[in-house]
This record gives structure tokens, sequence and C-alpha cells, in this order.
């Protein structure tokens, strides 16, 4: 009897919301490229369906409310996460990342438990340049939402970055410029009185500690990185950490000595732990809000409906606007020039288009580029003005 007791507390409390008196925990995990065909990325494991149950289950495990996400390649994978995970999860998804094969996206986005945060809105930062100064930037836009914890009515934003990889000049360079811009945006939300300055930024930062994006978010004071007790590798090919949680100085109530990472020890338990999970090892951290929002007048600003996450929240585009301004079928080699949501224009041949789902691939003079048909604004002839 006694058994069947406890086997019973057991499955309840796979059940109840992922927090607990003190207030509840946030975190970051990359998933190095869930979801992505093993045909286009052989170094990177297959995850079976067990492993996707497996995964959800470790969200629970780290008893976190919400999870930042990188490297995620669909929106179906993640929201099969977020039903292992249990009945309350919900997922969003960026829609950038996305690769040259046409097949592979880098998607960041957040898991979270309904049952213990509201999600008030999110969107996907597609204003943000795609170049600066004549450098590549923000491949992968980050993702931003607003939430409120159910509870209390505490309500605060966080921007998931993946923030470009590499440790060459050019990538440091890359990584100094999206920092520069990202900080320059939260400065914005800060100099607004009624904007909600509770802020949180967190992701796969790709640097650690001392390094330039460091710098560049504490500058001034008004913006601060949380530092793990005794600093552990949060990637198991670094002993650095680079996975990264950055907050504003008015969010106070992250605790800012509860920074952690789920890491493990040991070659064969680490293969072992990205064979199932990723090579990166979750972050996380505690938040524990008063009894009530001490800032319940202020406001959250948002961009331009288009941004809007989940996708089917934004304006439905109409996909005969785009199909009108070609001859079609179109034949593969035409020349064309596409238009992008960010307003970018790009120049090449026609390689494909699935008319019912699927991606706008052409040939460019860099290479095959792909974008996931919702992205397309339009399709010229390259000929015409």
């Amino acid at each position: 009897m006694m058994l069947r007791c406890l086997t019973l507390f057991v499955s309840l409390s796979c059940l109840l919301p992922s927090q607990d008196a003190n207030g509840f925990t946030i975190g970051t995990w990359n998933i190095e490229f869930l979801g992505a065909d093993p045909k286009f990325r052989r170094d990177t494991p297959p995850r079976s369906a067990d492993d996707l149950k497996a995964i959800g289950r470790k969200v629970r495990e780290l008893g976190v409310s919400l999870l930042g996400v990188q490297e995620i390649c669909g929106e179906d994978i993640l929201h099969e996460v977020a039903r292992a995970a249990g009945p309350g999860w919900r997922a969003v998804l960026g829609t950038s990342g996305s690769w040259s094969d046409g097949k592979t996206q880098q998607g960041v986005g957040i898991l979270y438990d309904d049952a213990v945060l509201e999600l008030i809105y999110a969107e996907e930062m597609l204003s943000f340049p795609s170049k600066l100064d004549e450098v590549s930037v923000f491949h992968r836009k980050p993702v931003t939402a607003a939430l409120r914890h159910r509870e209390t009515g505490c309500d605060f934003r966080v921007v998931v970055v993946h923030l470009k990889a590499g440790r060459k000049d050019r990538d440091k360079q890359k990584r100094k410029a999206e920092a520069t811009y990202l900080r320059g945006w939260i400065d914005g939300l800060l100099r607004d009185p009624n904007e909600d300055h509770d802020i949180l930024v967190f992701g796969d930062f790709n640097c650690s500690y001392g390094d330039a994006p460091e710098a560049i978010f504490e500058a001034g004071g008004a913006m601060r990185y949380l530092d793990q007790p005794k600093a552990a590798p949060t990637i198991m090919h670094f002993d650095t950490p680079i996975d990264q949680i950055c907050v504003t100085e008015t969010f106070r109530e992250i605790q800012r000595d509860s920074l952690r990472s789920h890491h493990v020890e040991g070659e064969a338990q680490r293969l072992a732990f990205r064979k199932t999970y990723s090579d990166h090892f979750p972050v996380t951290a505690r938040v524990t809000p008063p009894a009530r929002d001490d800032d319940p007048a202020a406001r959250f600003s948002r961009g331009t409906p288009q941004q809007s996450l989940p996708t089917n929240q934004r304006p439905v585009a109409n996909a005969t606007a785009i199909v009108a301004k070609v001859q079609w079928p179109l034949l593969p080699g035409t020349p064309v020039r596409v238009m992008i949501e960010d307003e970018h224009q790009y120049e090449g041949t026609f390689v494909h288009l699935d008319q019912d789902r699927g991606w706008v691939v052409i040939k460019t003079a860099d290479g095959l580029r792909a974008w996931p048909k919702r992205r397309v604004k339009s399709i010229l002839a390259a000929n015409k003005k």
C-alpha cells in the first residue's frame, strides 16, 4: 500500500507547476541543432523519440518555469519537447537562423510553464540589422517576450540571444557589434519612464567573462552579468562558461548569487550527455518576486505586428502577391530579386519554391540562400525595377 501511495505521489508531482514557495527558476540551454536533419549535421547525434522525451524530463528536472533555447530546427520539434515537459508547457520559436541548405535552422525561442508564467506577448526582433559597418550580424535574430508571474502579478521582459560563434578576430568583431546594438536598444527602453525596466538577457553568448560583450553590457552600471559562485563550463568543448545571464540593475528579483551550470564531469559522462541532450549544459538562476508587482503601471513596448510570435499571430501575408510578380511556374535559373521581411534584397537565380509549404531558394554570387516562404515579401524579375 505504501509503495502504491509513493508511486502515486511521484506521478502527481510531475504534473505540479514548476515552482516552489521561494519563487521560480529561469534558465537557458543551447540544445545543439535539435531537429536538424542528420544528413546535413553528421557531427551532431540525431535525437530519437525517446531522446525528445528525455529532454522534456530534463527540463522538468531543472526545476525551471522558463527556459531560453537556442539551435532549434523548427517549431514542431520544440513543441514535442514542451509536451514531454508537461501539460502546461508551451513553446515559442523565432523564424531566423536558417542555413543555405534550406533544411537547417538555428532558431532561438522560449519554453515556459503556463501554470506559473503568463505570456503577455512575444516577438522576433526582425528590425535588428543584418549588417553593421559592413559586418554581418544577427543571423539569429533575438526573441523577446514579456511574462507575468501568475501568483504575484510581477512581470518582466526577457531577451533570448545566440551571439556569433567562433574565436577568430572577425567573430569577436561581430559579437561586439551585436552586443553594442542590443545594449543601445535596451538603453532606449531604460530611458523611457513608462517602460518596465525589469529586463533579462540570456542565451548562448559564445564568449566568457572578461570579453567585449560583458564590458558593453555592464558599461555605466545599468546591467550586470550573473556570476557563478565557482565558474564551471557551460559547454563540453571549453572550460570557461559561454552561456550567460545578464540583468538590469533594476531587476532586483533575480538572486545574483544563484547562477548555476548543470554540467557533467568526465569524458564518458559528457559524451553520454551529448548523445541524448546537447554539447551545451543548461544554466539556471532563481527569481524571488515580491508579493505584488512593484511597477504595475509600467508597460512593455512592442515592435510591428509582423514581428509577433507565435507566427500565427502575425498579419497573414498574401501569398498570391508573391506569385503575381513573376511568371509562374518560375523555371530554375531565372534571374530574380528576393525581398525578405527585414527589407533586405538578394539577387540571384531561382532554384526552388514549394507553393504549398517550404522554402524559397536562390543561388547568389555567395552561394545558395534560403528563407522560409513566410519571410519572403516579394519575388521580382531581376531585370525589372
